[in-house]
């Protein structure tokens, strides 16, 4: 319908969700997934072996080591990181076509990630998930089961680093509820549709209507 005309033109947000392990990006996006079928969730490539319960192509790409530098070299990688020996990275295929379509589309990526795709989307939304506490990011990971004491010294080493860098994004968010930090995910994403800049000659459509 002609009402609708500017709506259904926009260009879809890049929204780079980004935290340290065990604050809950997966559980946060999955939530704001089975409310908001407009987003859509690029699952990012990686290295490391899958959790108890993780499925190829759901929650990750999990690649060995020699694939995921072969899409390196053959340019279907994004942007990558290396965090705790293990690779991770975002697939280049189709983002472009999802943004042009008006899809916003959501990105689960490191902290190095997130700055790495704003040279290549420099109006890439750039989202901080934040813990509640650091004792509470602890237990969260113990809770797990997954890591040994090395690779959680590790862990909370590398938390530690990078919640110092939450600077350094557009929004900060803290998940004390999952429930809570999804809406406010999706109000950021409304609220960017709203800027100006992304609207720009929206005026001239509702003079000539």
């Amino acid at each position: 319908m002609k009402e609708n005309r500017t709506e259904t033109n926009r260009r879809g947000l890049l929204l780079c969700v980004s935290g340290p392990s065990g604050t809950g990006k997966g559980t946060v996006i999955r939530r704001i997934l089975a409310s908001n079928p407009k987003m859509v969730h690029s699952i990012s490539v990686t290295t490391r072996p899958p959790r108890q319960g993780e499925q190829n192509g759901v929650d990750y790409h999990f690649r060995s080591r020699g694939e995921f530098l072969s899409m390196l070299d053959h340019g279907d990688i994004l942007e990558h990181d290396l965090y705790c020996d293990h690779y991770y990275g975002t697939p280049k295929s189709n983002i472009d076509a999802l943004l042009a379509a008006g899809t916003d589309v959501l990105l689960d990526i490191t902290i190095p990630g997130s700055l790495s795709v704003m040279n290549s989307y420099p109006e890439a939304v750039t989202i901080f998930l934040m813990p509640p506490s650091f004792g509470e990011l602890r237990r969260r990971l113990a809770g797990r089961g997954t890591e040994d004491p090395e690779a959680m010294r590790q862990r909370l080493e590398k938390a530690r680093e990078e919640i110092s860098k939450a600077e350094l994004f557009t929004y900060c968010i803290i998940n004390d509820d999952i429930a809570a930090a999804a809406d406010k995910i999706m109000a950021i994403a409304q609220a960017e549709h709203c800027r100006y800049e992304r609207q720009k000659g929206l005026e001239k459509n509702i003079l000539a209507r």
